[in-house]
């Protein structure tokens, strides 16, 4: 170890009940940042499994979750009469959120033929619900609750069994499927059932189609028409808007490093300046003064970020395994990648070195001299 590093260390060793407080206070920052940054990351990836679909889908237009959405059989036989050449099928589908074993579950219903081929539903194990009290989920699903085939989940007092898993996109990415005639012995048909599907012909136009369901006055004065991705796509542009404002956030809560370092600094320079005039007399120079205070600032950054980055990683382990993040069922995945945190170091070490900066680039003669006072 050369001198450099031995003062650095020394110095940071005698006081070293300061130095434990400005790490755990540069700790700090270094957690919010990284939890941010790992939210960041989760919204990124949240929502974005929608796959292309031709299908059209109707939900009441006051509604502003398609739990709210009440609609009778009269929208859907307007629907297949206002473009019969254009519409293979319409199908209703019940539709709830439900608080199922501690996690909020999407559930649906649709008859079971319309869940076999109409629908962007595809078998990976077991079964269809054929039978009554029975149930498919999604992979996505699995991944919230950890269920396999044979789980029974008790949905409003009855006992359902998983039969199947499949695998679907988009808004239906994790969600409990069970048939039409299950949805309504179950829920009750005084509600109606939430969204009407639509399903096209290969060859329709979806916009044109869509344009003219909705300029029709028996379905305009209730419901609106959408594409089936349009709920995806919705979730995508809330979650781009959520991601930036993590960013910022995260760049924000970084900065407060520079403060801290700044703070760090002034604080010894102001209190040892009698020591660091004296080692400007014997040849301690100015470079070499940034030099011990730009290693002084490193070495606690380093070591805040080691702590702040454990904390975190515990953190989100822990609420991975017991605590699970999920929106509508959809899984909010938090980990923190190797460039994320490679960065976060980058991004911290600079903005230490910028507080030393700050606090010593206007360090002269004259300013080492008015140390004495």
């Amino acid at each position: 170890m050369d001198a450099l590093g031995y003062f650095t260390v020394r110095d940071l060793l005698h006081d070293r009940w300061r130095s434990l407080l400005t790490i755990i206070s540069l700790a700090v920052v270094v957690v919010s940042y990284l939890l941010l940054a790992a939210l960041s990351q989760a919204y990124l990836s949240f929502g974005n499994h929608a796959e292309p679909s031709t299908n059209l889908m109707i939900i009441d237009a006051n509604a502003l979750d398609p739990m709210e959405s009440s609609l009778q059989a009269s929208i859907l036989q307007a629907a297949a009469q206002i473009a019969p050449d254009q519409i293979l099928a319409t199908f209703p589908s019940l539709f709830r959120h439900l608080d199922i074993q501690g996690h909020i579950l999407q559930i649906r219903a649709v008859p079971l033929e319309d869940m076999q081929n109409r629908l962007s539903l595809s078998l990976l194990q077991g079964n269809w619900p054929v039978g009554g009290q029975q149930m498919v989920v999604t992979d996505g699903l699995i991944q919230v609750t950890s269920w396999k085939i044979g789980t029974v989940a008790n949905i409003y007092g009855e006992d359902f069994q998983v039969t199947g898993i499949v695998r679907s996109s988009g808004s239906q990415f994790a969600s409990i499927w069970m048939t039409y005639a299950e949805g309504l012995r179950l829920f009750g048909s005084t509600k109606g059932f939430q969204i009407g599907y639509v399903q096209l012909a290969p060859s329709a136009n979806p916009e044109e189609v869509r344009a003219r369901l909705q300029a029709d006055p028996r379905i305009n004065a209730q419901a609106a028409v959408y594409l089936d991705t349009t709920l995806a796509d919705r979730y995508n542009q809330v979650n781009q808007n959520l991601l930036n404002l993590s960013l910022v956030q995260a760049l924000i809560s970084l900065l407060a490093i520079t403060f801290g370092t700044y703070n760090a600094t002034r604080l010894s320079l102001t209190e040892r300046g009698h020591e660091i005039l004296l080692l400007h007399v014997l040849g301690f120079t100015q470079a070499k003064l940034r030099t011990f205070l730009f290693t002084r600032s490193l070495v606690l950054t380093l070591a805040a970020y080691l702590v702040g980055w454990s904390i975190s990683w515990a953190f989100i382990t822990y609420q991975g395994m017991h605590a699970p993040i999920s929106i509508q069922a959809a899984p909010l995945i938090l980990s923190l990648p190797p460039a994320s945190s490679l960065l976060g170091l980058l991004l911290s070490v600079s903005f230490a070195f910028l507080g030393v900066w700050l606090t010593t680039g206007p360090l002269s003669r004259r300013g080492l001299s008015a140390l004495r006072d």
